[in-house]
This record gives structure tokens, sequence and C-alpha cells, in this order.
């Protein structure tokens, strides 16, 4: 399979994690994978390699989080520069080179993920005086490959696949899970059902690493890692997406119980933006420091000389009281979302969040106001409509379920912009939106899925295209 295949060597680890716990990554030689697991470094090693592609613009340390926001109606790509207007346009194809990099390092996280899983079962067997400290390291590597294999699958299935409630019988994407695939080596595509079964697998397959490694008292990982908490984040998100609402807040519950319940002020959380260190709001976040040397390659830059902006009918679901405002200021260019204008000394130099505990508060309010739960869905809601600052009480936010289902879609707008949830929200709910140039809200996400990179189709290894993929383009 020719992109899943790309190359057997582990790349260095130039994602930097700055925290004091086992998990501390250092730059490392490149070691052929056939050589690459005998010792406990080497899984430590394996570990930081998936993190690397996950944190690469290629993936989601960019063209995930930008097409969450360009393929949507909040934002717009810049025809002049030609950067993401394509997207905005829903002008793509098979060789949309944004989309090529997404399955691409989709699939080395995975494959980066399934090969150190299996190399620790090597060490384990194998090497001779572990300590039980070194199993319990082990442990809490494998924990991150397994969450970082199901976070994975889990983004390219909402890219790559149409949302579950299409059906699951529609055509997931391929599974990698007992073994790495090979050169040339034949795959099939697994059904959606399938995928979101082995998605929560390994999920589940994390959880009991990470306890087995907490038990044996390592330091928790910080929120620059799968942790935990995020474990539970990412299911809550699974459920939601699943529409199984009851256990995506049972699931967000346990990550706010994890994460802890310090809350940010007013003045931190807009503060946080501009900072690379871990703020009361992460679960987990994607770390950056200027070594990145990213430049062209940000979300900064994206949004910034690239021209890309958010739409300006965005403003209209802001009261001018709501704090969050100060993260938007109106340009020359169009309307300019801050939250990635980088650091003081390092203006293309982010943190990009995962999973916050503003996203899991807003998972238990969605849960809760379906199933007729008011006044809990309010108290839920309130942990961020108070950044409303005409909001005091939770007693002033919508009453009735309809309206309040209502406002809490708004409220994801407000939280979320530029973070890359708004397309991949409409696909689940079904809401119509407005997108390439159309005057009227009529394009409906959840009947779109993008293609299978040609590249990868044209390989001849069994993946098969999305059929009639361009019949779901805005018409």
């Amino acid at each position: 399979m020719k992109k899943i295949y790309k190359t057997l060597f582990f790349i260095v680890g130039m994602l930097v994690f700055a925290t004091s716990c086992s998990l501390d990554v250092d730059n490392y030689q490149d070691i052929p994978t056939d050589n690459a697991y005998e010792s406990v470094q080497d899984i430590h090693n394996g570990m930081t390699g998936a993190y690397w592609a996950f944190g690469t613009y290629r993936f989601y340390g960019k063209n995930v989080v930008a097409i969450g926001d360009m393929a949507s109606d909040i934002a717009v790509g810049s025809p002049s520069s030609g950067h993401y207007s394509n997207f905005s346009r829903y002008i793509v194809s098979e060789t949309t080179s944004e989309l090529e990099q997404v399955w691409e390092y989709g699939y080395k996280v995975i494959d980066r993920s399934v090969r150190t899983i299996e190399g620790s079962k090597n060490v384990l067997n194998n090497v001779q005086n572990l300590t039980d400290k070194n199993k319990a390291e082990i442990d809490l590597y494998v924990s991150q490959c397994y969450s970082l294999r199901a976070l994975t699958t889990f983004t390219l299935a909402n890219i790559f696949s149409l949302p579950y409630s299409a059906g699951t019988d529609n055509l997931g994407v391929v599974l990698v899970v007992d073994k790495p695939i090979e050169a040339f080596e034949n795959v099939e595509r697994s059904t959606l059902g399938e995928t979101y079964t082995q998605i929560l697998a390994d999920i589940k397959d994390a959880k009991s690493y990470m306890t087995k490694a907490l038990n044996a008292k390592l330091d928790a990982p910080s929120a620059f890692f799968m942790n935990e908490a995020a474990i539970y984040a990412l299911e809550a998100r699974v459920y939601l997406y699943m529409g199984n609402l009851s256990a995506a807040k049972a699931s967000a519950t346990k990550a706010l119980e994890l994460a802890g319940n310090k809350e940010p002020s007013d003045e931190a959380y807009l503060a946080m933006w501009s900072s690379i260190a871990i703020s009361d709001e992460d679960i987990f976040t994607i770390s950056k420091t200027a070594d990145d040397n990213l430049s062209a390659n940000s979300l900064n830059t994206l949004y910034g000389s690239y021209k890309g902006a958010l739409n300006a009918d965005i403003l209209k679901v802001f009261k001018s009281t709501d704090i969050r405002l100060k993260l938007i200021s109106e340009l020359q260019s169009g309307i300019h979302p801050a939250k990635f204008d980088g650091i003081s000394t390092a203006q293309a130099v982010n943190n990009i969040p995962v999973f916050r505990k503003s996203e899991m508060y807003l998972i238990i309010a969605e849960a809760e106001a379906v199933a007729g739960n008011i006044e809990a869905s309010q108290k839920a809601l309130y942990y961020t409509a108070k950044r409303d600052k005409a909001i005091t009480a939770y007693t002033q936010l919508p009453s009735t379920k309809v309206n309040l289902l209502s406002f809490i879609a708004q409220e994801r707008i407000r939280e979320f912009f530029e973070e890359g949830h708004r397309y991949y929200d409409v696909r689940r709910t079904g809401e119509l939106i407005t997108v390439a140039a159309d005057s009227k809200p009529n394009f409906d996400a959840s009947k779109f899925v993008y293609p299978i990179p040609a590249d990868e189709i044209n390989s001849g290894f069994g993946v098969i295209q999305n059929p009639n993929w361009s019949d779901g383009l805005p018409k």
C-alpha cells in the first residue's frame, strides 16, 4: 500500500514536549525497523515518531484543523494566495495536495503506533532484567500508541468516510491492527461500523495500559500527551459523533474529573493563545516551539500573510459583551482570527489544542439538552457561555430544548472558531451551511466525503475510491 508503507525508518522526533515525567522526548537517531525494538528507549523512540507524525503540519498540526474551518461556513481561504481557497470553494480532487498529506501522514502515525505496540512485545519477551519501572514505562508508551492510533483513525474516517449517522455499512478506512502493512501488500477498506468498533477497542486498550502505568506510580503525563483525561476526552468525542450521547456525557464527565476543576479566568483564557505553556483549559494540546521552524506551514501564516479570514457573518453570533471578540479583529484583508498569532518571540509558534475542557462541557450540555434535562444542560453550558459578560447566571440561558440546542450549536462556533471543529460538527448534525459563495444555506456536508488520494488508488494495492464522491459537492 503505497502511502501507508512509505519508509522503513522512524524519523527524528522534532516535536518537543516540555514535561518532567517519564515521557520526556529527546531527539534520537534513525533506527531501521528490523532492529528498532531492543530496549525500553526504543519503545519510547517509536512513540515519539508517532507523535511527530501526528503533530506535523501535514496532519493535525495544520491541515486537519484548517480543513475543519475552511470547508465550513465560518472561514474562507484567499484566492489571491491560493491557500485553502480550494477547500472554501469546494474545488477539490483526488490530487489535492493537502488531502494527500493527511492520508499519508495519518497512516504514518498509525504505522508507527502499530510497530511500537508490536515492538513492545519483543522487548518484554526477550530483554533480560527489565525492572518493574521499565515495564510500567512500556505500558505508558503503549497506551500513547493506542490513543494515537484511535485518534488518527477517527480523524481519517471523518475526512475520507461519510459520517457515522449515514450508515455503518458505508466505507470506513483501512484498519492497521495486529501488524504493520508491508510493501506491496494488498489491503481493503473496512466498513464504517468496523472502523468505529476498532477505534473504541483502541481506546479501551489505551485506558488499560494507562491504568497499569499509573498504578505503578509513574508520573501522570502532562497535557502535551494523550494522558488519562485525554483518552476519555477522545472517547467522549467519538461517542458524540456516533450519536451515543449518554456515553459521550459519561466520558466527558470523567475527562473533566481527571483534568481537574481549575477554571481559567477571563484574562488567563485570552492570554493562553499567546503562550506555549499548558493552560487550565488544556486536556491535550500539540506542543510547538520556535525550533519547529514552521514559517509558511503554520496556522498563523494561513490566517496572516496568506489572507485566510473568518466569514463576516460570524460576528453575528457574538454579542458585543463577549470576551472572545478580543480574539477577532477586522483588518483590510478581512475578519482576522487571532488564536494562532504566535508568541512574542515567534509569530509562527502556537500550541494547537486537540481537546479542551470547554469541549467536554459543551458535549455534556448537548447530551443533557437532547435528553430534555434543561437545567443540567444550562449548568454545563454556562462554563463557556459566561464568556459573554452579559450572561451572569445559567438561568439566563435558553429554557426550551430547541432553543438550547440552537444556542449550543452557535456556542461551538463562538468557542472553537479557528480550531477546526465546524466542518466536522455540521457533518454529524446535518445542519445546512452556506459555502462556495452561495447566497443561502443549502449545502449538506453530511452527504459529502473527500476522495481518497489518486496516488493511493492508482498504486493498485486494494484501496478503493469513495464511489460518486463528487455528487456530494455543492451544487
